[in-house]
C-alpha cells in the first residue's frame, strides 16, 4: 500500500507543478511597453536546439528591447507607446537533422522571410489613446541590405533589422515628426 502511495506521489507531483507554473513571457515596461499576445499561436518561434521556453524568452526579450531602443527616444516625457505583438514568424524554417546531430537545424532561405504583426497605441499622460494602428511587417529582401550587416553578429539579425527599418522608414507620422 505504501509503495502505491509513493508511486502516485511521483506520478502526480510533476504534473501538478507543471500546471501551476504558467509561462511568464517578458513584457518590457517603460515608455515603450511590448506585450506578447498568445505566443503559442505564433507562426514560427521554434527552437532548433535547447529548451523551447528559454528560446522564446530570449526571442521576445531581444525583439522587445529593440522596439524600446528604437522608439523610446521619439516619445515625449508624458507619453507611452504600447506594442501588442499578435504574430511572429522568424526568418528561416526549423528542419530535423535526421541524425546528423541531436538538434534540429534552422534553414534560412529567401522563401522563409521574417514577419511580425503588431498593433501600436500611443497614449497621452492620462492614458488615453492618441493614435494607433495595425502593422504587418514582412521583409522579402531580408538576406541583403545594409541594415542586416549592422546586426551581423546577432542571432536575430533579420528580425532586428526589419524592426529598425520600420522605425526609420515607416514609423507613424505622429512619431516621425519628432525626429
Amino acid at each position: 500500500m505504501r509503495a502505491i502511495a509513493w508511486l502516485m506521489l511521483l506520478v502526480i507531483s510533476p504534473w501538478a507543478s507543471a500546471q501551476s507554473d504558467a509561462q511568464q513571457w517578458p513584457t518590457q515596461d517603460g515608455p515603450v511597453t511590448v506585450v506578447w499576445e498568445n505566443p503559442d499561436d505564433y507562426r514560427d518561434v521554434k527552437a532548433a536546439s535547447g529548451r523551447q521556453d528559454r528560446y522564446e524568452n530570449h526571442v521576445f526579450a531581444t525583439l522587445g528591447k529593440q522596439f524600446q531602443k528604437s522608439l523610446g527616444p521619439l516619445l515625449n516625457d508624458d507619453e507611452k507607446l504600447v506594442i501588442t505583438v499578435s504574430n511572429l514568424d522568424l526568418a528561416g524554417d526549423v528542419r530535423p537533422s535526421f541524425g546528423a546531430t541531436t538538434n534540429d537545424i534552422r534553414i534560412v532561405k529567401s522563401v522563409y522571410p521574417p514577419r511580425i504583426s503588431f498593433r501600436w497605441s500611443l497614449l497621452d499622460g492620462s492614458g488615453n489613446e492618441v493614435e494607433g494602428d495595425r502593422v504587418e511587417l514582412k521583409d522579402l529582401g531580408f538576406e541583403r541590405g545594409p541594415a542586416t550587416a549592422r546586426f551581423n553578429n546577432e542571432p536575430l539579425k533579420y528580425e532586428l533589422a526589419m524592426i529598425e527599418r520600420w522605425v526609420r522608414d515607416e514609423v507613424p507620422p505622429v512619431l516621425a515628426a519628432r525626429r
